[in-house]
Order: C-alpha cells, then structure tokens, then sequence
C-alpha cells in the first residue's frame, strides 16, 4: 500500500513551479512540527513547580542568593 502510494506521487509529472512549491510546503510542514514539539516541551519543563533552596550555600544573600523575606 505505502509501495503504491510512492509510486503514485513518484509518476506525477511537476513543472520547476510545482515541484519547488511541494519543497517549501514539505520544508515548512516538517520545520513547524518540530517547532511546535520543542514549544510543547519548553512549556511542560517550565510549568513544573520549581523548588527554592532554603539552607547550603546560596540560600541567604551572603550566599548569592535572594534574600528571604
């Protein structure tokens, strides 16, 4: 089935128009998928709740961090 649907698209006959309008419209397609997976996958790590350092170095301001307040 997949052999036939190649061979399909393969025999279309595409003028230089055609075929670089199918280039851009495939380049485009498989860049905004990987753009929206990596949105996607930003999004989830940032939403995680992030955890405050409360004692070690860098829990007071003398330490470098923020003072608590």
């Amino acid at each position: 089935m997949i052999k036939q649907s190649i061979a399909r698209i393969l025999s279309v006959e595409l003028d230089r128009k055609e075929f670089l309008k199918a280039v851009g419209i495939g380049l485009i397609a498989a860049t905004g998928v990987t753009q929206i997976v990596s949105t996607v996958a930003k999004q989830a790590s940032s939403s995680a709740p992030k955890q405050t350092m409360n004692f070690g170095y860098g829990a007071s301001a003398y330490g470098g961090g923020a003072a608590n307040r």
